[in-house]
């Protein structure tokens, strides 16, 4: 017998695959669930692998086996029995619900038994969420409805106490940073900075169009290196290529945060920790660590963590980092 090829889900969310597992075997697998959790963490491979364990031809060790005709077809977004709906442009109509209801009165194509997945549920307009109301509340034939959403408080609460609710666990750092290196495109370094920007798979996408993130990570690395020389052509670099990279307030938000990720690994080097951030730059980093006193390194973390908030209270961007870089300069210019 060949190994059966593993869900993602299975690595991603063990806990709730094995939950789902013992529903399905015990024959207690509800009629509707509501899926939360923050981009990436799995919420549709998860609603995927139960259609997989309930359709499958081949099971193995009571796990889906990934390669059947069933499976395939479910991982493919093909099966005539799994029906998958997504916004349409920015919602989720009231057309497309309609078109669910009218299969949940038919028959299964191959079976008695049907399974609806509604990705992104909390974009469903009202009319769209009161429509769904129905079947949520009177449920017919043998149907199982995955509900996935990112954020449960902006789905109805009509809808939600009619659902058993499954939050999905954020993923640990390190099983990202294998998902965004598998296919060989981002490279460890750019991975394991983008895990420390956001969890949310989608931002990490945004980031990454264009090389954003590497551009901006080139573009901060001469900044820091000049700051920490006490040298003021980092002044020239904020108005030259840093600026240029932070055209809107989500990519400001991001370039903070990536300065304040550079104190923290200063700080780390300097209390012997090996966890840090910015991977191609721990030579010239570790460096900077040894020059510097501890009082000198906290009053840089000191500038430079609460630059987002000062952001938030609408203090103009470009005036935000030439006066930290001006400030930065004068502390790494009194080392020694």
């Amino acid at each position: 017998m060949t190994a059966a090829v593993k869900n993602p889900a299975v690595t991603k969310q063990p806990a709730v695959i094995e939950r789902f597992q013992q529903m399905i075997d015990n024959r207690h697998l509800a009629h509707a669930y509501l899926l939360t959790g923050a981009s990436g963490t799995g919420k549709k491979e998860v609603a995927r692998w139960v259609a997989e364990r309930l359709f499958c031809q081949n099971l193995q060790d009571g796990m889906p086996c990934g390669k059947c005709e069933e499976c395939h077809r479910i991982s493919t977004g093909q099966h005539p029995d799994v029906v998958e709906i997504e916004p349409d442009g920015q919602s989720i109509k009231v057309d497309q619900v309609r078109f669910l209801k009218a299969e949940f009165s038919k028959s299964g194509v191959e079976g008695n038994r049907k399974v609806f997945i509604i990705d992104q549920a909390h974009l469903m307009t009202t009319s769209a969420a009161n429509s769904l109301l129905k079947f949520i509340e009177e449920p017919a034939g043998n149907v199982t409805a995955f509900l996935l959403t990112e954020s449960k408080n902006l789905i109805l609460p009509t809808i939600m106490s009619r659902t058993e609710i499954i939050e999905l666990k954020p993923l640990q750092k390190s099983q990202l940073v294998a998902e965004l290196t598998a296919d060989g495109e981002v490279t460890e370094s750019t991975a394991h900075l983008l895990v420390r920007l956001t969890s949310d798979r989608e931002e990490m996408q945004s980031l990454l169009e264009n090389n954003w993130i590497e551009d901006a990570h080139k573009a901060l690395e001469k900044w820091f290196g000049a700051v920490t020389k006490g040298d003021m052509s980092a002044f020239v670099d904020v108005q030259t290529r840093i600026i240029g990279l932070a055209k809107d307030r989500e990519h400001q938000v991001i370039v903070l945060d990536m300065m304040m990720l550079y104190a923290m690994d200063l700080l780390a080097l300097k209390f012997g920790q090996v966890d840090l951030t910015y991977l191609t730059d721990q030579a010239a980093l570790r460096q900077v660590a040894e020059q510097t006193t501890v009082s000198q390194l906290l009053k840089v973390s000191d500038l430079l963590l609460p630059l987002r908030g000062k952001l938030k209270q609408n203090l103009n961007f470009q005036g935000i980092v030439e006066k930290v870089t001006i400030e930065l300069c004068d502390i790494f210019k009194m080392r020694g």
